[in-house]
């Protein structure tokens, strides 16, 4: 090689050399740290974000070659930004990130379902799996991935991958939809040039193995194609979003070298769920958009639409049983300096926003609460009222709150534990504590806390989650929070306010009432010294009046008329002049509605409101109430309502007097003599009532709420004298049986084995030791120890029961089998194995005999003697048994019926103790479908299923 040749290439490697130095240098490698993203290979959140709750979707963004993680959806910002709007404007930064800074004010919200945006390099599987879906909760998250380019195909193979990889199945079964932005299904015309431009780049950290089968129709894409299309849910959304413009790789003078990057052929694909959308921009315009421009609203709309059938609206928790009065009239100074005062934070207080609302009774104060609690529906969950006027009304509250929050009802619970001991009570308070940041805010009220001195404090909600409204007489009250709390005095109301009140009363529309009707309420208001209780029940006194100034002109007399009597009672002496007000109010009231309505019997009203503790009287009640004793008798059946016509005699009889009012007057009310003059009353229909409303608590078909808040007042109800309503001794049997049931039913087994073991008593006296309705006294009296864990008083009662049904009735006798199987249970609960086997097989061979294999009696005792070998870690036998009842059951019952679908779970858990973890993953996969078919996915038993699943791939 000659002289000038050598100096020419020697002369041209170093152009390239220098050529090669000064782009390579422009652009940034990950093989140095200063240059390298600060994402790496990791998912990345797009900004600081609260954490997300368990339930909702992740949305996931995956990036192409090439990009660098921190601005592949970076766009410059436009030079000419005049033509948008404020609101589309972005902000004045060089670069505008649309999935950061657009996206999560721009997709719509629901209730409380919180849309994560993560973005991610590679590794896709693994960081979803590690980073943002430990837990089975996250992992019932839905997923929808939004793929750019190659990074549409990084999602096909992780979705591939997560079918293939047992502990990465959720991923694919809760991935909804994919919106691919130019991804090259089929390869593009770039892949041979990017293949020799990451050779040589190979230098910076480029990967040239990555596009070494992107050209177009490569055997090993359209195998990914194919093996994706067989992994992904059949009804799993697809949206292809393609290029409509070319793009531009050379531009000299009026020539352009300009080719399409990936085609609307390699971009897209026909299924019944897929469709495509073409933008017009070019390939680097897919995933950078400056401003909320067309081509960003078509993708934001289409996002939108897919994501809108995925969110499944969180329930608000709202456990508050009363409602605002209609007369309801904003107090504004009052609205103001709660909503600012329970702003404020006391950081070492035990609740960190809390203010108490102090005043006379009958101020408005829980009136005001409910309001806010009204208005801040979305604003906090849950919302929990409590009522604290006495410890029944507390533990009362605290269940029905417990029911709301889904803390569970300690069965073992006795009502005569202490509240600071009370299980449930100690559940809701934990269960508050507990919430964190991740967590919505809760706002508990706890109303008319008059009485400090019986230790409410010890059970007042805590939590840094937390705010909390006090009412109460007391202004001591704020003491009840540690270390700090706001507190407002809630006193009279303005003269206009008052007057407001009233007019509302007279007429809904109140600018068309004249101005001696406002002059008329302006006195009575201040007759009442403008005391809110007091005003709103005289605007029921006068209310729908055809001649609303002779209405309160007659009011104004009867006040003065009752106020005039009532000061000579003694009963009344020593009340305040606010009491005095709203006690002559009620008084004037009930003898109107006396003389006009006689037939309502207002007395009888308000002496069934009086049997019921606490101030919280829902509309059930009055609609029960309304019923009489025919329905009484319907709801009770056949046989209950026939003792029910033997023991309770049609004539009422004499009488006896209420026993208290409604908890707001039982202070005033309290004096024997005046409720006696007031209201004559037999407690017959009382009675009659309250056994309907036992009958409706037995057959389920009263509220959950309902029915927690009424379980309450049912104890005093045994309490009744038989003699006093002339009711027989066997009847007050009947009673008292009835009542136990319901007190059993609510897992209260102390009370209702006191009811049980009077009902028992009574029996051996009448009808003698060993009648079939004493057994049956005994047998329920057993089951209430059996349930506190007694075994030894349970064991002797039901030997007793046993041996007696054996001798009166024979061995193979129904009832003698049922005593025997109760025996059999006590002794499984001891873990004497070798009694309880031998029972359970009498009384299956028994029952078999008598019944028949498939009877359900015979295929309960089945499994029973089933449970009792798998405890002693006989599977073989455990195994045999349950195979014979699963299929028994399917043929009688059907495979989707709870006891069919019980055996299944019963019969895998013996396979999982044997390590047969396919065949048990087959019935427990069976279950769960069919669980969720029938039940949904939220229910217990559905849950419980998924979780036995779970359990079982663990253990793979």
């Amino acid at each position: 090689m000659n002289q000038p040749t050598t100096l020419y290439l020697l002369t041209f490697a170093l152009s390239v050399a220098f050529t090669y130095y000064w782009v390579s240098k422009r652009i940034p490698s990950r093989l140095i740290a200063d240059q390298a993203p600060r994402a790496r290979f990791e998912l990345v959140p797009v900004k600081s974000y609260v954490p997300a709750r368990a339930s909702g979707i992740d949305l996931i963004f995956v990036h192409g070659l090439g990009s660098n993680p921190d601005t592949t959806w970076q766009a410059r910002n436009s030079t000419n930004t005049a033509h948008l709007t404020e609101e589309t404007r972005p902000n004045s930064e060089q670069y505008v990130n649309w999935v950061s800074e657009f996206l999560p004010s721009d997709l719509p919200r629901r209730d409380a379902v919180y849309t994560r945006l993560q973005t991610v390099g590679t590794h896709l599987l693994e960081h979803i799996d590690g980073q943002i879906r430990q837990s089975k909760y996250e992992q019932s998250r839905r997923l929808v991935f939004v793929g750019h380019s190659y990074g549409g195909l990084v999602v096909e193979e992780a979705l591939i991958q997560a079918k293939r990889r047992r502990e990465f199945n959720h991923i694919v079964e809760q991935t909804r939809a994919i919106l691919f932005l130019g991804t090259p299904h089929r390869g593009t015309s770039f892949g041979p040039w990017g293949r020799l431009a990451a050779l040589a780049l190979q230098p910076l950290g480029s990967n040239p193995l990555i596009l070494a089968n992107l050209e177009y129709d490569s055997v090993v894409l359209s195998d990914l194609h194919e093996s994706f299309i067989s992994s992904i849910r059949d009804d799993l959304q697809v949206v292809n979003f393609y290029e409509q413009r070319p793009l531009c790789l050379l531009r000299l003078g009026f020539f352009r070298w300009q080719m399409f990057c990936v085609s609307e052929r390699s971009a897209t694909y026909q299924g019944n769920t897929v469709s495509k959308i073409g933008l017009a921009v070019d390939h680097y315009g897919l995933n950078k958009f400056d401003s909320r421009n067309e081509s960003y609203n078509i993708i934001l709309s289409k996002l939108a639409r897919v994501l809108a059938p995925l969110v499944q609206p969180t329930k608000r928790q709202y456990s508050v049983p009363l409602e605002t009065v209609q007369t309801f009239i904003q107090r504004d100074q009052l609205w103001k300096e709660l909503e600012e005062k329970l702003q404020i934070r006391h950081g070492r207080a035990s609740v960190p926003f809390a203010v108490t609302l102090h005043g006379l009774e009958g101020a408005g104060k829980s009136q005001l609460a409910l309001k806010f609690t009204e208005c801040s529906v979305d604003r906090y969950s849950p919302i929990l009222w409590i009522d604290a006027t006495r410890e029944e009304t507390v533990r009362s509250s605290f269940r029905r709150c417990a029911a709301e929050i889904g803390v569970a009802d300690e069965p073992n619970n006795q009502q005569s534990t202490a509240l600071v001991d009370d299980r449930v009570i100690q559940g809701v308070l934990r269960w508050l504590r507990n919430r964190t940041d991740v967590d919505d805010e809760w706002l508990v009220i706890v109303d008319n806390a008059d009485d400090l001195t019986w230790g409410i404090k010890k059970i007042m909600p805590k939590g840094t989650r937390g705010r909390i409204i006090i009412t109460s007489r007391d202004a001591q009250s704020q003491k009840l929070v540690e270390k700090s709390c706001e507190q407002i005095r809630v006193g009279d109301m303005s003269p206009r306010e008052a007057r407001m009140v009233l007019l509302r009363h007279l007429s809904d529309n109140v600018d068309l009432l004249p101005q001696s009707v406002e002059e008329g309420c302006d006195e009575v208001a201040k007759k009442l010294g403008y005391l809110p209780l007091a005003i709103d029940l005289a605007g029921a006194y006068i209310g729908n009046s055809v001649a609303p100034e002779l209405s309160l002109a007659r009011y104004l007399e009867d006040y003065e008329k009752h106020r005039d009597e009532l000061l000579q009672m003694d009963h009344l002496r020593g009340l305040s002049s606010a009491e005095r007000t709203v006690w002559t109010v009620w008084d004037t009231t009930l003898e109107k509605i006396e003389t006009q309505y006689p037939r309502l019997q207002p007395g009888l009203l308000l002496t069934f409101l009086a049997c019921f503790q606490g101030n919280i009287v829902q509309d059930e009640m009055f609609r029960l109430a309304s019923l009489g004793m025919s329905t009484v008798v319907n709801e009770l059946g056949e046989e209950d309502s026939t003792e029910l016509r033997m023991f309770i005699p049609e004539s009422e009889g004499n009488g006896c007097t209420g026993i208290g009012l409604v908890p707001q007057c039982t202070a005033w009310f309290s004096g024997e003599q005046f409720v006696a003059t007031k209201i004559g009353i037999g407690s017959r229909g009382i009675l009659g009532l309250c056994l309907l409303l036992a009958a409706r608590l037995r057959k389920k078909i009263i509220s959950h709420r309902f029915r927690r808040h009424l379980i309450l007042h049912l104890s005093d109800v045994g309490n009744i004298d038989p003699n006093s309503i002339s009711i027989r001794e066997m009847g007050d049997v009947f009673i008292r049986t009835i009542l136990a049931r319901v007190h059993y039913d609510e897992g209260q087994w102390e009370e209702a084995e006191q009811l049980f073991v009077q009902v028992m008593e009574t029996r051996k006296t009448k009808l003698g030791q060993d009648h079939p309705d004493t057994l049956i006294s005994m047998g329920h009296i057993a089951s209430t120890f059996w349930n506190q864990g007694r075994w030894e008083e349970a064991e002797q009662l039901e030997v007793q029961v046993m041996e007696t049904r054996k001798t009166k009735l024979g061995e193979d006798h129904p009832s003698t089998l049922t005593s025997m199987a109760n025996l059999a249970s006590t002794f499984w609960n001891q873990g004497r194995w070798e009694e309880a086997e031998q029972l359970e097989v009498q009384v299956m061979e028994t029952r078999k005999t008598k019944f028949g294999e498939d009877h359900p009696d015979t295929l309960t005792s089945m499994a029973n003697l089933a449970l009792t070998f798998w405890n002693q870690g006989r599977w073989q036998e455990a195994e045999q048994l349950e195979v014979q009842v699963m299929e028994t059951s399917k043929t009688k019952f059907g495979e989707d019926h709870p006891d069919t679908l019980t055996s299944m779970d019963n019969l895998a858990s013996t396979y999982r103790k044997q390590g047969r973890w396919e065949e048990a993953e087959q019935l427990e996969m069976r279950v769960m479908e069919m669980t969720k078919t029938k039940l949904g996915e939220g229910p217990p038993r559905t849950l419980t299923s998924m979780a036995n699943l779970s359990s079982t791939y663990r253990s793979l």
